[in-house]
């Protein structure tokens, strides 16, 4: 006699696409409620048996744009702190600062000169630090990083940075550069009201 009972793998297949359909109808009654019923999510398989939501690939212009404004309207809190960070930014001049981006439930901020770190570095408070070396060497463009981690910690109340130094490719010449790490919303939100204290 068989023994017809589920194996391990058979259970957790089965959950995950019972995971897959609760997904789909509740994407479903989202879209209906927004009145987005030419989108209808269902069930699927790939070629693999890997389950997923399947959308109909359509809109009307008038759908489009509604859902495009709903997505937004998601992303406000979000978007408006990376347009306020933004603005606060360009309000001191750095012109050549990353937009920055919302990336998933964080704000990123990109890769800059080390002029415009130091820059960053003297608006946020820290004092001038002299020297006839220049910034772009190894050495000193790791310095001006730790100054930027300590003077950012400072003006945001115990934010972290997390730089990352990049030196000068002599094989793709691309510049020095420091690569400045995503800030959660709040940090991100402590950042821009320590730039807008400083003033231009």
């Amino acid at each position: 006699m068989t023994d017809s009972s589920p194996t391990p793998d058979d259970t957790a297949r089965n959950r995950s696409r019972q995971a897959v359909c609760d997904a789909a109808e509740e994407l479903r009654d989202a879209l209906r409620a927004a009145g987005l019923r030419s989108l209808s999510p269902s069930f699927a398989e790939d070629e693999n048996e890997r389950p997923h939501v399947q959308v109909m690939p359509w809109l009307s212009a008038t759908e489009a744009a509604e859902l495009a404004r709903l997505v937004r309207q998601g992303m406000s809190d979000r978007a408006a702190t990376a347009y306020d960070l933004h603005t606060a930014l360009q309000t001191h001049g750095l012109k050549d600062f990353p937009i920055p981006t919302v990336h998933g439930a964080e704000i990123q901020l990109g890769t800059v000169t080390v002029h415009t770190a130091d820059q960053l570095v003297l608006i946020l408070g820290a004092p001038e630090q002299e020297t006839e070396e220049d910034l772009t060497e190894p050495r000193q463009a790791q310095q001006v990083a730790d100054r930027l981690d300590a003077a950012f910690q400072e003006a945001t109340g115990g934010g972290f940075l997390d730089t990352i130094t990049h030196p000068w490719c002599a094989r793709c010449g691309a510049e020095t550069a420091i690569e400045l790490g995503n800030l959660t919303i709040d940090t991100a939100q402590r950042f821009t009201r320590a730039l807008q204290t400083e003033g231009p």
